[in-house]
């Protein structure tokens, strides 16, 4: 079926106010909208997450931005520049390094203990008011809201066609970037000034006395600018000038330079002591593979969620799961990469064994990163940071056929909550102004945000949001089952009523942009 025989179909809650915040733990300081997503088009989606929404199960929501605790802004990375960091460099070498031989060196710096909590989206959406009998009552209404194609099209087809208008600018848990650290305390300096005084030349000590920690000693350098001087005194040995050593050395740089792909297909002993793979399997709707493993996946969600972030049994059933990690208004659209478009479940298997779910939306523009959860018994491999970076690997990887598919969306980043700023480690990533939806490196963002939680983060004064110009006359309607324009339902309505819908349907139009307003078909009971 193609994509033009879809359609989306929302159910607009309005404003909650008051809730528990997920992030800050405040008791009554979140606020955001909300809707009932009963089906909805991968491309319609990818409009309203650049808009700042977002989905957890078919309910879609959108913070209140200047007005709730915790802003959330928004974050994507660009996967064609994306470029590992140290420490993601040495977390892939690791567990490569277990997959191996089976052992996994200790580094408490590149374990989970700060990073790859995948966000709180359950404890949080549960405190809001009544979502519990929205949910029920939306399936009701899901039965009364089906719109027939030929009805559709009979009306004329007034939703507005998908132009894919092209965003100006570039779901989960990563570890802190372990930078260099240079000698800053008595025992480091002595370590590093040993090192240093084994380096000599024929007649003398590269390095100077009297400038490190201990003025009897040399000066504290890192281990990788030793290893480059004593290149440069061997390459000198040699007889080459000292402008061929610096030309040799950054030729060397370039070719030796190691993308993500190099340290995960980094080659395997022929008979390894693990082996890991991950199958790609779609959850709505479930495919037979998905399916025949549900059950495993629903143990390992529970033990994560008892373990990892302490709930309660009671909190982690089989509905619950169901609700906000398999059930998805995104209808599959068999194009684009080979998977097709809509919701997926990356599957981690290690030795048949399945140790971690990653919970993805592949859209026309990114994969959409919704949650992570894994067997807690296998911390040690950090496996939330690993999840991100093989999520980062797969979207390059449809980026290479899909060439629009350029972003990986990270969900929300909320810089007033310090387990949430690890996302802005993948480089280069990009914030979304809440004001205007232009993109912005996060880099510039995060000068704002020190100053003030909520910032417009476009520094143009002039500019204004692309759609905001309001026309609610043109938003379809279906009323009474039964696709109408907006002029017809209104005026089936009282005049007292009139009056609140108006400004309800304008509220939403504002919040979703005209785009999309257009083009989703708003119910109303």
């Amino acid at each position: 079926m193609a994509s033009s025989d879809y359609y989306s179909l929302v159910e607009y809650y309005g404003e909650n106010k008051g809730y528990t915040c997920g992030y800050c733990r405040s008791s009554d300081t979140n606020c955001s909208h909300g809707m009932w997503a009963h089906s909805m088009t991968v491309q319609d989606y990818q409009d309203l997450i650049d808009r700042g929404w977002r989905r957890s199960g078919q309910y879609v929501y959108k913070p209140n931005m200047a007005v709730t605790c915790c802003p959330m802004y928004t974050i994507k990375c660009s996967l064609p520049d994306f470029s590992t960091t140290k420490s993601q460099k040495k977390l892939l070498k690791r567990v490569n390094k277990f997959f191996c031989d089976g052992t996994i060196k200790s580094n408490k710096n590149d374990s989970d203990s700060s990073d790859m909590e995948s966000e709180p989206a359950f404890s949080n959406l549960n405190d809001i008011p009544d979502l519990k009998e929205k949910a029920e009552k939306a399936a009701v209404n899901a039965e009364k809201a089906v719109v027939k194609e030929s009805l559709y099209a009979m009306e004329g087809n007034s939703t507005g066609g998908d132009d894919n208008e092209e965003k100006s600018g570039g779901d989960q848990t990563m570890s802190q970037t372990i930078e260099d650290q240079s000698c800053d305390n008595k025992s480091d300096a002595e370590t590093c000034s040993r090192q240093k005084a084994s380096v000599k030349t024929d007649s003398e000590k590269i390095v100077n006395q009297g400038q490190g920690a201990d003025t009897n000693k040399p000066s504290c350098k890192k281990a990788k600018f030793l290893r480059l001087e004593r290149k440069k005194q061997k390459l000198s040995k040699q007889g080459m000038s000292a402008e061929d050593i610096e030309s040799s050395l950054k030729k060397k740089d370039v070719s030796t330079g190691k993308t993500i792909e190099d340290f995960i297909n980094a080659p395997m002993p022929e008979n390894p002591a693990h082996r890991l793979e991950i199958r790609l399997v779609r959850s709505c709707p479930p495919s037979e593979e998905f399916q025949e493993t549900a059950d495993a996946a629903y143990e390992v969600y529970k033990s994560y969620q008892m373990t990892i972030h302490g709930d309660l049994p009671s909190k982690c059933t089989l509905r619950q799961y169901t609700r906000f990690l398999v059930n998805s208004p995104l209808k599959h659209e068999k194009r684009g990469p080979p998977s097709g478009y809509g919701s997926f479940h990356q599957q981690y298997w290690l030795d048949d064994k399945l140790i971690a779910v990653g919970v993805i939306d592949i859209l026309p523009k990114c994969v959409s990163s919704v949650y992570f959860f894994y067997d807690p018994e296998y911390s040690h491999l950090s496996m939330g940071t690993y999840g991100s970076l093989r999520e980062i690997a797969f979207a390059r990887s449809l980026n290479q056929t899909v060439h629009e598919l350029k972003f990986y969306y990270m969900g929300f980043y909320i810089d007033s909550c310090p387990k949430m700023r690890y996302k802005a480690r993948y480089k280069p990533s990009f914030l979304l102004c809440p004001e205007v939806y232009s993109w912005h490196p996060v880099e510039a963002a995060l000068i704002k945000l020190k100053k003030s939680k909520y910032s417009r983060l476009n520094d143009d004064e002039e500019a204004v949001d692309p759609h905001s110009q309001l026309n609610i006359e043109a938003v379809p309607v279906v009323y009474n089952c039964t696709l109408v324009p907006y002029v017809r339902y209104r005026n089936s309505l009282g005049s007292k009523a009139q009056k609140l819908v108006d400004d309800e349907v304008t509220e939403y139009a504002k919040l979703v942009g005209m785009k999309c307003a257009k083009k989703l078909l708003l119910v109303r009971n």
